[in-house]
């Protein structure tokens, strides 16, 4: 089986991949000159596959993307295409399902207001206390990340809750409910806790605007650890100066870097980190056994793990 790899993979991870079977013929692109005169041959590839590549690739069947959210990676005729393609899906879903959660946890202890006291040098006790098992947790897309932190909020006695685009997906073990998409209003109305974990895609891109957090409870927290473009952040801020929910963290912004001058920096009830929640020692090496056992598995005949729909984005 033809094989191309670009960008390049390092001697340590070709030397994985090599190790996969005697079948494999593999380039290692380190240009795209060497990429454009190898693709005409490739039946398959693993990489950055651009529009020009396309053009010349006379054989490719299947090519596994490095990343798992397609919305930059996509263009017009990779989708029209009969190439399947297969991205990185589940790779990150602990990690961000871990990050998820430790906001869950700073609020539901009230960490993020003694984190404040103590840059004041100020020793004071007392801010509102949740326990977790008296709560509920909404989350919004049970892909892996989502069905991650369900089996968090389950595990620390939560009622879990989810919404998702496919609601005949295999559920959490536990799981309270699994609704369809339509109804989000539902679950955001419920929700302690409402997290985010939805791909980005047409139909997610502003998802959670001002009538959908109107819905939540005063009580209640928004969190955000999937797409930026999925929160309409001016509705966030309107809801967060009137009281109408408890506070909010994310990870993800709709314009990265937040801008310095953006009311959120400043909001004691607000959490932010910037687009770190997948930062983990082990991602380049899962990224290296997801592209090895779905080699195994082509070669085999096996369809690879992780196919997406190219027009949905997952």
């Amino acid at each position: 089986m033809n094989f191309l790899i670009y960008p390049p993979l390092t001697p340590d991870e070709l030397e994985q991949v090599q190790a996969v079977s005697p079948d494999l013929e593999i380039v290692n692109a380190l240009t795209e000159e060497d990429a454009l005169a190898a693709i005409p041959q490739a039946v398959g590839m693993y990489g950055d596959l651009t529009p020009a590549l396309l053009e010349r690739a006379e054989s490719l069947r299947w090519l596994q993307t490095p990343i798992a959210g397609l919305e930059h990676y996509m263009f017009p005729e990779l989708a029209e295409s009969d190439v399947v393609v297969s991205n990185m899906a589940k790779i990150y879903s602990d990690m961000i399902a871990d990050h998820a959660f430790c906001f869950i946890l700073m609020f539901a202890r009230g960490i993020h207001l003694y984190m404040r006291r103590q840059v004041r040098g100020e020793w004071r006790k007392g801010t509102p206390v949740r326990h977790l098992g008296d709560c509920t947790l909404g989350v919004i897309g049970l892909g892996g990340i989502g069905s991650e932190l369900a089996r968090r909020g389950k595990a620390h006695d939560m009622r879990v809750i989810a919404v998702d685009a496919r609601p005949h997906a295999a559920p959490v073990q536990g799981l309270d409910a699994l609704w369809p998409q339509e109804r989000l209003h539902d679950l955001m109305a419920e929700a302690d806790f409402a997290v985010s974990c939805v791909p980005q895609t047409p139909e997610t891109v502003g998802l959670i605007g001002a009538a959908e957090i109107g819905r939540m409870k005063p009580s209640a927290y928004l969190i955000n650890i999937s797409r930026g473009v999925v929160v309409k952040l001016d509705a966030l801020v309107a809801a967060l100066e009137s009281d109408k929910i408890a506070g909010a963290a994310l990870d993800v912004y709709e314009t990265e870097p937040l801008p310095a001058e953006h009311p959120l920096w400043k909001m004691e009830n607000v959490i932010l980190t910037p687009h770190v929640a997948a930062d983990n020692p082990h991602v380049p090496q899962r990224r290296i056994d997801t592209l090895r056992d779905n080699l195994r598995r082509y070669l085999a005949g096996e369809p690879p793990r992780n196919i997406v729909d190219k027009r949905r984005l997952f």
